[in-house]
């Protein structure tokens, strides 16, 4: 992982993350950044800076065996080193996080549901692709209007009271109604899983049940927040 303070917030979430399914997490390595060796390239230490985790080496008569790995998950968040870490490992391995295979709430490449429509009219207007932010803008303002139109009211406290309970369902062309958690009011969704160019799958997936909603295999689920808010 990166040296800034989100990529320790970002290396946090994986770890709940791999515990919550049971992954096994065999080594971590920090990536310290420096200018003072000019020589010192990403490019140059990455085959280096992955071989450690899976190398067998003798030392002193003894057989030295390393855990091997399935996956490097980066937490790189100004991507320092995460860019360069696609096709320069030591063992060839896929790259998920921050880079690689990127969990991500929007992506221009995303075309299901309905979604073909909403990139043309977004790009049409803007002028350029949508991103997950623009997403985050638009689906905010869906809730209020679907929770106004629901009620026919404009008062704050009916449309705060459905939009945040049990009967609201947003099109957010993601191919189910989303809606907010009624313990943290976090926004319940299916979330792309992509790289730089295409989507690969989408989450959350059917061998990860749950009682009530798939989608609260996502994210913070009700046992696991103590947030309550009102």
């Amino acid at each position: 992982m990166g040296s800034e303070a989100e990529d320790s917030l970002y290396a946090a979430a994986v770890r709940r993350a791999a515990g919550r399914f049971g992954a096994k997490i065999v080594a971590e390595r920090a990536w310290e950044y420096s200018t003072a060796d000019v020589r010192r390239t990403a490019e140059a230490e990455i085959p280096l800076f992955t071989q450690s985790v899976s190398q067998s080496f003798e030392f002193a008569n003894l057989l030295i065996v390393t855990r091997p790995y399935d996956l490097i998950v980066v937490a790189d968040e100004a991507g320092w080193v995460g860019d360069y870490l696609l096709y320069r490992t030591w063992d060839p391995r896929p790259v998920a996080g921050t880079q690689g295979l990127t969990p991500t709430a929007w992506h221009p490449r995303h075309e299901q549901w309905g979604s073909v429509q909403m990139q043309n009219r977004f790009r049409a207007t803007a002028g350029r692709a949508m991103d997950p932010i623009d997403y985050a803008a638009w689906i905010a303002v869906r809730a209020i209007g679907e929770s106004a139109t629901r009620t026919n009211s404009v008062e704050f406290d009916a449309i705060r009271e459905y939009m945040l309970g049990p009967n609201l369902k947003i099109g957010a062309f993601k191919g189910v109604g989303v809606s907010f958690r009624s313990w943290n009011h976090q926004l319940r969704m299916p979330i792309l899983l992509a790289d730089a160019s295409s989507i690969v799958a989408v989450a959350p997936f059917k061998e990860f049940l749950h009682p009530t909603s798939d989608l609260d295999t996502l994210g913070y689920d009700a046992p696991d927040s103590t947030c309550r808010l009102k």
